[in-house]
């Protein structure tokens, strides 16, 4: 623990600076805050007024008398409270409780202007509808065309909007055709009802026509040619379509193009979704026009997929060709600077592969650190870190916001600790890097993360890659006979050393495990694991996650790029990407079919090279020749034996 963490707890104990005491133990109030959550306030303790967090407990009171509420006693919340987040909290629920019950003056009173969020953008738009309507009229038909859906509370405002003709039916079939491009087919047919003009009725049972069969663009009914503009709604039927069918598209897009005048913005937006959707086409059903507008497009995530594919084949011209069709910034990309420089090396290039190397080299990340090594370079950490005083972080330790952090800590609340964090950072923008440090040396290790996050300080590297938990991370790294390093790496990874994080197919902790696989180790390993919430329990997550590594590591022979897909995405896919190799380590990551298991894979092994270098160690590679062997292993329908081919 850290000499100015300690100064902070006394400080807390103290609260001089506003006049505030515990009053309550940790269990004490937080047995009252519960209650007050639930709304059960012959439980709550009196003293809870006098406690650091009494701003909490304040917030559900008032929130359990809405929509009673006056705005007024909101705002004088905002007064007595006003560095905490509660206040916005609370004025999005009044807003929301003050809608519902129609109360529009207090909707107007409480909001000066419009809410960020859209449901109360919705409801402060329909509010003003009594006493600002050319206000309310340019808000909801901002609001009306978007092609997503939008959420109840808009459709008060939506209704007396179409009833007094402010959105027509030209705007109706605006949204339609937006919600079609969108790929919500439902959404459209649903909007498109609304044209309940009689001379609509073609164009809406058009609609529905081409939503099931989009060829039915090439007979095109002459009553509805006269009353739209055929441009507009043969780009969002082509869009949609290249989304879900790439193939059809490819084939009626030639066909609509020669039939239609189309203006040359929105031939462009069909030529982008086709370029965009390229990837999904088998390489026998590309034709020269599929290159082409990859080619025109220039786009780096468009014209990857074709490039990995070149680079698992050992397709190196196609590689270099692929890789100078990229526009823009991502040209000085390590990615395609390592595999421009790997291509050259294949034909013979020395020369210009070690100009690619050099090049990829200045970055870093995983390709970066190769490149590096190829040139003999060390890894270019490009680090930097904020330049503070002590002074500067003293002042912090008194701040009421680091008092409730502290609070809420000690009492699991460490959610609202986070939100607290990122209030107080978003509050004053320009001292991110000294909030960063201060979390750093107080070895409050995940809001350091968070606040290089928020403050953008990518090159905060021993900020953003702090020792969390190192001692917990090396007992059971012992234990297992695993990497303790490694250990942490995937931690940053998966939860940014949140050990509350809950991803969102619910894994959870520290190292993200999912309760299903929990229980399979801790049944294996005789852990008495026996629910999801146990996962929150650092030393629980770590010892079980642990065990899942080392076996995974004794799967695959010691390849930790196989481990880690396999931590990623499941054995059994991991085990079809390897039976399907056949080239080195890197194109076997490249030939990995989830882009989030490949960039998962070269995160853990970039982060691994950041924590051995901050801890002083010397890195000699980003993979021992030991982590390289690639295991392949035959599928279930197969009956001979595995074999392992050595990788260089």
């Amino acid at each position: 623990m850290g000499i100015r963490f300690i100064r902070v707890l006394i400080s807390i104990w103290a609260i001089t600076s506003c006049g505030l005491s515990w009053g309550l133990s940790n269990e004490e109030f937080k047995q009252s805050f519960e209650s007050a959550r639930k709304g059960k306030w012959s439980h709550v303790d009196a003293e809870v007024q006098q406690h650091v967090l009494a701003p909490y407990i304040e917030f559900h009171r008032l929130k359990s008398q809405l929509p009673k509420l006056s705005p007024e006693a909101i705002q004088q919340f905002a007064e007595t409270y006003p560095d905490t987040p509660l206040y916005g909290w609370l004025k999005k629920h009044a807003t929301s409780a003050y809608g519902k019950a129609r109360k529009w003056d207090a909707v107007v009173a409480l909001n000066s202007k419009a809410p960020a969020d859209v449901a109360g953008r919705c409801i402060y738009y329909r509010a003003q509808l009594i006493s600002d309507q050319a206000l309310a009229f340019e808000g909801g038909r901002s609001l009306w065309l978007h092609g997503k859906p939008l959420p109840d509370e808009c459709d008060d405002l939506f209704k007396a909007m179409i009833s007094r003709g402010e959105i027509d039916n030209h705007m109706i079939w605006q949204r339609a055709l937006l919600s079609l491009e969108n790929g919500n087919t439902r959404l459209a047919k649903y909007v498109a009802r609304k044209l309940t003009d009689d001379s609509w009725t073609p164009t809406r049972s058009y609609l529905k026509t081409i939503i099931q069969n989009p060829n039915a663009l090439l007979d095109l009914p002459q009553k509805v040619s006269n009353r739209i503009e055929v441009s507009p709604l043969v780009t969002a039927v082509m869009v949609n379509l290249a989304n879900k069918k790439i193939h059809e598209a490819q084939v009626l897009w030639p066909k609509v193009k020669s039939k239609y005048a189309m203006n040359e913005n929105d031939i462009a937006v069909v030529n982008k979704a086709l370029a965009r959707n390229s990837y999904k086409l088998p390489a026998d059903q590309r034709d020269e026009n599929t290159y082409l507008r990859l080619i025109e497009a220039g786009n780096a995530d468009w014209i990857e997929p074709v490039l990995r594919e070149a680079i698992v084949a050992s397709k190196w011209h196609t590689v270099l060709y692929w890789t100078e069709s990229v526009r823009g910034m991502a040209t000085d990309n390590s990615y395609y600077q390592y595999w421009r420089a790997r291509a050259f090396e294949q034909l013979g290039d020395q020369v210009k592969a070690d100009a690619a190397y050099k090049i990829a080299a200045t970055q870093r990340d995983f390709y970066g650190f190769l490149a590096a090594e190829k040139s003999s370079l060390p890894y270019a950490l490009n680090s930097a870190a904020p330049q503070v005083n002590d002074k500067d972080l003293l002042a912090i330790d008194s701040l009421p916001a680091i008092q409730r952090i502290s609070a809420l800590w000690a009492i699991n609340e460490h959610g609202l600790a986070m939100d607290e964090w990122s209030y107080l950072i978003n509050s004053s923008p320009a001292k991110s890097g000294l909030f960063a440090e201060y979390a750093l040396k107080n070895e409050w290790y995940g809001l350091s993360v968070q606040a290089t996050i928020l403050g953008r300080h990518w090159d905060y590297v021993a900020h953003r890659f702090p020792p969390a938990y190192k001692e917990l991370f090396t007992q059971w790294a012992d234990e297992r006979g695993v990497d303790p390093i490694l250990l942490m790496a995937i931690a940053r990874r998966e939860s940014a050393f949140n050990k509350d994080a809950v991803s969102p197919v619910g894994a959870r902790g520290l190292m993200q495990m999912m309760p299903s696989t929990a229980k399979q180790v801790g049944r294996q390993q005789d852990v008495p694991y026996r629910h999801g919430d146990q996962l929150f329990d650092q030393e629980m997550n770590v010892q079980l996650a642990s065990s899942y590594v080392q076996t995974l590591l004794e799967k695959y022979d010691g390849n930790v790029i196989a481990t880690l897909a396999g931590y990623n995405a499941g054995p059994n896919r991991t085990d079809r990407w390897l039976a399907a190799s056949n080239g080195s380590f890197d194109q076997f990551i490249e030939s990995i079919s989830y882009r989030e298991t490949r960039d998962y894979v070269k995160a853990v092994l970039t982060y691994r090279v950041i924590f051995e270098s901050l801890d002083g160690d010397e890195v000699i590679s980003v993979l021992e020749p030991s982590e390289r062997g690639i295991t392949q292993y035959l599928s279930k329908n197969d009956t001979g034996p595995s074999k392992t081919a050595a990788i260089p």
